[in-house]
């Protein structure tokens, strides 16, 4: 056997080299292991690793190890001593831990798959089991490339591999369900749910859907942390068989919703009572309005447009909704049979008027309709207006108040506005929203409120007071909250960056965005310990799904970053204390704040959200599109809203005008826009520019985005070479003969993009080429080939 003189340094073989690996996300494995081992598990790991490589020396602290294929379990327990390790660590990637009864790894799953750590494990448990004489020969632990990589694997990349067994194909029957645009045989068992075009919100249905298939507890992160087929079917396969929740969520009481009389007062769910509890203090203020602008081209016919939509509003008795007070002055939500439509049509198509005029004309006046308040007694809490710009050109302003629905809401009512608009009957639905709001409620109880009220108790102590941008301006009486806002567009470049920082640094692009604003936020203020408030939705049951409501808490973020700390560090930073946060979104923040007054400061009154809007196919004959409007309102100081459109990044900063000026937006937005160029640069751009340097022999330092490839030096033979190496590292078809159209550098970054069949997968590819640019071409080139599912 060839000698190795560290083995707490050893690498899995058949793995990727240390230095190339991006870290991405760190999962744990555990099976169950017989309590009477007596077998150290330093020593059973040595005899295993062995095996694997064939090596005959191992350091393991200050143990030295000599293996022969003759030599015994039981000497390598004597060579391992009296000390029982419970926690050997291979290097960053890989770590062992032997409990009472089971043995887990916890491993990086960029550098190992599922079914290799699953290996390990099962070849430990078998060497932990066996008896003193065995020797490492008798084990038959086979070296680990043969073991567990196919030789074909070995010989040339993988193929995209269907789902194997009932339980990925249901997967993938899941996903296609949730993501849509999709069908169940174009997922591969490794393909990444994210990278499909899933959304955080779309995970969690896909989590309810499978958990109510298979009738048991997932968490609603389990597309999280198991994002392929292959790894959500063994984390099920793993829930079943252990016949419990999995860790990391408390279920919800075992009773379920029940539908309730709309005869029946019910008090408010939890993010109403909030909203009407602010309307309170400051009536007559547009800030909780929600208003969709959807614009419409072909064919309309307006009176069948007015019928679905009241249609709608019949199938959701939350549209029909209005708020009173009750004997007691509490508010509750009363339910009317029937509830008239405000509808109202405009004619702004003028003979002669351009159409720049006439776009000019709808902006004012639907800036004008969302300013106009609801009486809150009076359902429904929405308002139709048609705006008519031309015969096969209209748009529909739908107003609603946020007492009604949320930002989840939208793909249920468009869907539901479709239908009806066919002509399709739109049954009634089995629960409405106050029933499942009065369902959760009830099932936080007082313990979980009890436990959730000393963790906010404990994570806000010594909290600073709210921060506050330069040039605030003090308030000598309440805000009247009267607001506007300042936007810009992230373009697919910088949005592609940012998902693929996201990927690198092993959390969400919530989180790099969210970091984003909180680094603004310290360079501009100095402070470096922030209370940031966000948005979440409460639609974590499948018992949501097709309602139309507010299911949503605001919760408070708490993070503190020293002066210097890297933007990958504060990155992990956060998504370590949103996730903390989130696991007590069940329980409304304001209820458990409640009595500090209105005199008292508020935890925060700044807020960062992220939103996504949903994709749904409009009705026969018609096309549109639709986009939020923003009210000339401010909830609080400012709101920093970030809309995810899948190419490009849309920004908003809302501001109360009684507390900024709109240059104090406009810096903020700018600012925000360079923290994520500088945090999050562009990997094509980078890739780009080393390959022009490779092929031309050139410093990448002289390249810029006027440069030109010819003007470098290129020849034709040069532009052939540069194809080449685009298709086989970005798997871009570019051909030679367009580089002659396209021989600037910017020209030829807007080519590789349009030729791209997928923007997420080409950035991903970049990255990892980046990411491997150190090892000799033929290498590099090699682990991009093995990494083809990427």
């Amino acid at each position: 056997m060839p000698t190795d003189s560290s083995f707490s340094t050893l690498s899995l073989p058949g793995d990727l080299p240390e230095p190339v690996v991006p870290r991405f996300f760190r999962a744990v494995r555990e099976i169950s292991c017989p309590e009477a081992s007596a077998l150290p598990l330093t020593a059973g790991l040595v005899a295993v690793f062995a095996g694997y490589t064939g090596h005959a020396e191992f350091v393991v602290g200050d143990r030295h190890f000599r293996v022969t294929p003759d030599t015994t379990v039981g000497e390598l327990a004597q060579q391992a001593g009296r000390r029982a390790d419970r926690e050997i660590t291979l290097g960053p990637w890989l770590t062992l831990r032997s409990g009472v009864d089971s043995l887990s790894a916890e491993y990086e799953t960029d550098r190992y798959s599922p079914a290799l750590i699953e290996g390990l494990l099962t070849d430990v448990r078998r060497v932990l089991g066996t008896s003193g004489p065995t020797t490492v020969a008798e084990l038959g632990i086979r070296p680990l490339a043969l073991a567990h990589v196919p030789a074909a694997a070995q010989a040339a990349p993988a193929a995209k591999v269907p789902p194997e067994g009932a339980l990925e194909q249901a997967i993938a029957e899941v996903w296609s369900q949730v993501i849509e645009l999709i069908a169940p045989e174009e997922i591969g068992r490794d393909d990444n749910f994210f990278a499909l075009g899933g959304h955080s919100l779309a995970a969690i249905r896909a989590a309810n859907r499978l958990s109510e298939r298979y009738g048991v507890d997932l968490p609603k992160e389990l597309i999280s942390f198991a994002p392929t087929p292959r790894e959500a079917a063994q984390a099920i396969a793993a829930a079943i068989e252990a016949g419990r929740p999995c860790q990391g969520f408390a279920p919800l009481a075992a009773d379920a919703p029940v539908p309730h009389s709309e005869e029946t007062p019910l008090p408010l769910a939890p993010a109403q009572e909030a909203i009407w509890l602010f309307e309170q203090w400051q009536p007559d203020t547009a800030a909780y309005h929600v208003p969709w602008a959807i614009e419409l081209t072909g064919a309309l016919e307006p009176d069948r447009l007015r019928r679905a939509l009241e249609a709608v509003i019949e199938r959701h008795a939350v549209l029909r909704t209005g708020i009173v007070a009750g004997d007691d002055g509490s508010p509750e939500a009363v339910v009317v049979p029937h509830a008239a439509l405000p509808w109202a049509v405009h004619g702004l198509a003028r003979g002669g008027a351009a159409g720049s005029e006439t776009g000019l004309a709808a902006e004012a006046l639907m800036a004008r309709l969302i300013s106009e308040t609801f009486d809150l007694s009076r359902p429904p809490l929405l308002r139709a207006d048609l705006l008519c710009l031309a015969p096969d050109h209209h748009v529909l302003l739908l107003t609603f108040h946020h007492l009604t629905l949320d930002g989840g809401s939208l793909e249920y009512l468009l869907r539901d506005l479709a239908m009806a608009y066919e002509g399709c009957e739109l049954t009634p639905l089995p629960l409405q929203f106050q029933d499942v709001a009065t369902w959760q409620r009830r099932a936080a109880g007082a313990e979980r409120t009890a436990a959730a009220r000393a963790y906010w108790r404990q994570e806000l102590e010594g909290a600073p007071g709210p921060v506050a941008l330069p040039g605030a301006r003090e308030r000598t009486s309440l805000p009247d909250h009267v607001g506007d806002s300042v936007g810009a567009v992230l373009d697919e470049a910088q949005t592609g960056a940012i998902r693929a920082l996201a990927r690198r640094l092993g959390v969400t692009p919530f989180a790099v965005l969210f970091t984003a604003f909180q680094v603004l936020l310290r360079r501009l203020t100095g402070q470096h310990d922030l209370v940031l408030g966000t948005a979440v939705t409460t639609r974590d049951h499948a018992e949501c799904e097709g309602l139309i409501g507010p299911f949503f808490n605001t919760l408070p973020v708490r993070t503190h970053a020293s002066e210097g700390t890297p933007f990958a560090e504060q990155a992990r930073q956060s998504q370590e204390r949103i996730s903390a946060a989130l696991a007590w979104k069940d329980i409304p923040f304001h209820t458990l704040w409640a009595g500090r007054g209105l005199d008292r400061e508020p935890v925060y009154r700044m807020l960062f959200e992220l939103s996504q809007p949903p994709r749904v196919p409009p009705p026969a004959g018609l096309e549109w599109n639709y986009r939020l409007l923003s009210p000339p309102a401010a909830k609080l100081d400012l709101i920093f809203s970030v809309t995810d459109h899948g190419s490009a990044l849309e920004v908003q900063a809302t501001y109360a005008t009684d507390r900024y000026d709109r240059a104090t937006a406009e810096r903020v937005v700018s600012g925000y826009r360079e923290v994520l160029a500088a945090a999050c640069p562009d990997p094509l751009r980078d890739l780009l520019r080393r390959l022009w340097a490779e092929v031309l022999s050139v410093p990448a330092e002289q390249i810029h985005p006027s440069s030109d490839f010819f003007g470098l030096g290129g020849r034709s033979l040069d532009a052939v070479r540069l194809s080449s190496r685009l298709r086989r590292t970005l798997r871009v078809a570019v051909p030679a003969a367009q580089l002659f159209r396209a021989a600037g550098f910017d020209s030829l970054i807007d080519v590789i993009r349009h030729h791209a069949t997928d923007l997420d997968a080409l950035y991903r590819r970049a990255s990892l080429a980046l990411s491997a640019w150190d090892l000799p071409a033929n290498e590099r080139q090699a682990l991009i080939e093995r990494r083809d599912h990427v």
